[in-house]
C-alpha cells in the first residue's frame, strides 16, 4: 500500500511539475507554433508581384509598400471568389478586384495593377500565375500573401516554378486582425492558425 502511494505521490508530483513547466513556456511554445507557418524570402527586384486572394487589406497594404520600395513595376491581384456578404447584396466582385481598388486608392497607377481574376485556392492560384509567368515570359516573381500563409505557398509553388526556371520570391504580409507574436490572444489569430494546419495536412495528403 505504502509503495503504491508512494509512486502515486511521484506520478502526481512529475505530472504537476511538467504542467508548471508547460505554463512556464507556453508563450515561446506557441510562437514556435505560429512562426512554424512561416516562409519568407529576401525581398528582391522582381518583374511582377502577385498579391494572393483572401485577404484584399493587408496583402494589398504590403503589395503597395513592396511596389512604392521599388521592388516592382507592376502588381497582379489574383483570385476569382466573391466574398460572401457581398453575395448577399448582390455584389458581383471578385477579391482580385477588391485588392485592386485598394492598391490603387492608395496611389498606385491603374496602368500598374492587373487582374488575373482567376483561382478559388492557394493550389489554383499557383498553376494560374506559373500560367501567367509562362505566358508573358516572367522569369521572377514575387508572391505576397498573409505572413501564416507563406509556409503553405512554399510548399505549393516552389518546386513547380522552380522547375519553370522562374525565381520565386515569397513574402509575408502582417496581420491587422491579430498580433503574428500573440496569435492565441484573438479569435480571428486562433482561427487562422488552426485552419491553416488543417489546410496544410489536406494539401500534404493530396500532394499539393
Amino acid at each position: 500500500m505504502k509503495r503504491v502511494l508512494k509512486k502515486t505521490v511521484i506520478i502526481v508530483s512529475a505530472a504537476g511539475v511538467l504542467l508548471l513547466l508547460l505554463f512556464l513556456a507556453r508563450i515561446p511554445l506557441l510562437r514556435f507554433v505560429g512562426n512554424r507557418l512561416v516562409y519568407e524570402d529576401k525581398m528582391e527586384k522582381v518583374e511582377a508581384l502577385f498579391v494572393l486572394s483572401g485577404d484584399p487589406w493587408d496583402r494589398g497594404n504590403e503589395a503597395v509598400r513592396l511596389y512604392q520600395a521599388g521592388f516592382a513595376e507592376k502588381i497582379v491581384c489574383t483570385g476569382e471568389n466573391v466574398p460572401r456578404l457581398f453575395l448577399i447584396a448582390n455584389i458581383q466582385y471578385p477579391e482580385s478586384e477588391l485588392t485592386q481598388m485598394n492598391i490603387i486608392s492608395q496611389g498606385v497607377a491603374a496602368a500598374d495593377v492587373e487582374l488575373l481574376c482567376s483561382g478559388t485556392s492557394t493550389k489554383e492560384e499557383a498553376d494560374y500565375i506559373l500560367e501567367y509567368c509562362r505566358e508573358h515570359h516572367i522569369e521572377t516573381a514575387a508572391v505576397v500573401s498573409t505572413k501564416f500563409h507563406t509556409g503553405r505557398i512554399q510548399n505549393t509553388f516552389s518546386k513547380k516554378f522552380k522547375e519553370a526556371g522562374i525565381h520565386l520570391i515569397i513574402r509575408g504580409a502582417p496581420s491587422s486582425a491579430y498580433d503574428e507574436n500573440y496569435w492565441w490572444r484573438s479569435e480571428s489569430g486562433l482561427i487562422f492558425v488552426n485552419n491553416e494546419y488543417i489546410k496544410m495536412m489536406y494539401y500534404r495528403a493530396k500532394g499539393f
